[in-house]
């Protein structure tokens, strides 16, 4: 029989030269390649797709929230785990009083929400070694938000919130700072620290800061100074930008020598136009001024500044120069590119200039449709509706002035201005 003729057993089992086992080989490496193709979707496409994001609660992570026990450390790990997990991620807490230490700030990282549900009390104490405190919460990233939580800082904390240098997309919604001031000790290192319920560092971009409440801070060294809401800039940084601040309550700022309700500080002569914005805001009790502006590009509009004193807004230490009005401004502008608008300043008590503008030769402020009025009667003497010092270009339009013994005050520089047609004084009504 010639043998040829019979397949051989090799020929059965791998028709074509490879048979069933090499079929095999290839369908596995078509799935193998199927999947890495799916998983290269899902990293470059993945956060479209609907999975939850991480939710922590810190409650039922061991804290208490009865006001009695330390939960430092259980707000301490879960914000790093948190921020650990590189995803967005929200922080719930319950609500409560929680006890916290003043060691160090809470940590709030990239993509972290720290959500308050019935506004909880984070009531910083010395609980622990250290009796004051520089910050309660400390803010470094991107797309991180505040909402709904009240910062109580015991008059043992200088900052409530820092927005720190780089930091992008960050909002603060509907939360309360209360309580900040500097230490008792003079020896302490923080006693001459700027006190301040929100400090935006420079570098800083999206920021909004939107229906809260920012109360009961004030300063008390030599030479204090305290802040309701500062847009700090650093030394070589730019003032923070695309900030809007709208819709909060302020109040209580003090002393006297200088305590201001908003303030944006003056940038390097290089940077940019803040691009910013202060509406809707309601201020009183804001012992120095109510808004300062010495950055250029800022609009305040639409605010509502109440000045309630009357002869009872005290300096701290008797000044060399004391003015007698009860409040040096409601609005002072001392940078170019400045729009005040729609304002409305009211109350019992007097201005040196319920709002003035001392900027030199930059830019061009425009001061238009603000209601100027006090009840004092007869008008506190040396008092301005609207004060113009040095400057250049300038706007004043349709603004209504009373109750001020000068309504508007201009300067032998803003005479020049109005002379040249680089200033416009229009429509504008006094009583």
């Amino acid at each position: 029989m010639n043998k040829s003729n019979f397949p051989r057993s090799n020929d059965r089992l791998h028709p074509g030269g490879g048979g069933p086992r090499r079929h095999q080989l290839q369908i596995l490496l078509l799935v193998l390649l199927i999947l890495a193709l799916s998983w290269g979707l899902l990293l470059r496409w993945g956060p479209s797709f609907p999975f939850p994001a991480p939710t922590f609660n810190v409650k039922e992570a061991g804290a208490k929230g009865d006001g009695i026990a330390d939960d430092t450390r259980v707000f301490l790990r879960v914000l790093r785990q948190a921020a650990a997990t590189g995803r967005d991620t929200t922080v719930i807490v319950p609500p409560g009083t929680y006890l916290l230490a003043l060691d160090e700030p809470l940590p709030l990282r990239s993509g972290v929400t720290l959500r308050g549900l019935g506004r909880p009390v984070l009531k910083f104490r010395a609980i622990s070694v250290a009796r004051y405190g520089f910050e309660a919460v400390s803010i470094q990233g991107r797309g991180i938000r505040i909402d709904g939580v009240v910062i109580d800082g015991g008059a043992r904390l200088t900052r409530g919130i820092g927005i720190h240098s780089g930091s992008s997309d960050v909002a603060i919604v509907g939360s309360t700072v209360q309580d900040l001031n500097q230490p008792e000790e003079l020896k302490h290192p923080l006693s001459t620290t700027v006190v301040a319920g929100i400090m935006i560092y420079g570098d800083t971009v999206d920021i909004k800061i939107l229906g809260c409440t920012l109360t009961e801070i004030a300063a008390r060294e030599a030479t204090p100074v305290a802040r309701g809401i500062m847009a700090w800039s650093e030394p070589g940084r730019t003032i923070a930008r695309r900030v809007n601040i709208k819709g909060n309550l302020i109040s209580y700022i003090s002393p006297r020598e200088d305590a201001d309700g908003i303030y944006f500080d003056q940038p390097p002569g290089s940077s940019p136009l803040s691009d910013s914005v202060i509406s809707d805001n309601i201020l009183h009790h804001t012992a120095k001024r109510g808004i300062k502006i010495s950055a250029p590009g800022v609009v305040v509009k639409n605010n509502r500044i109440l000045n309630p004193y009357s002869r009872n807004n005290r300096y701290l230490a008797i000044p060399k120069d004391a003015l007698p009005q009860d409040m040096y401004a409601a609005i002072s502008i001392y940078a170019g590119d400045v729009t005040v608008s729609g304002n409305i300043i009211g109350g019992s008590g007097s201005y040196y200039a319920a709002i003035e503008a001392d900027v030199g030769g930059a830019g061009v402020v425009v001061i238009e449709h603000n209601v100027i009025e006090s009840n004092a009667s007869p008008p506190f003497p040396n008092s301005s509706g609207i004060r113009l010092d040095q400057i250049g270009g300038f706007r004043i339009i349709g603004n209504a002035i009373s109750g001020a013994e000068t309504p508007i005050r201009l300067s032998e520089e803003a005479r020049e201005a109005l002379t040249s047609g680089a200033g416009t004084l229009a429509d504008n009504t006094a009583e």
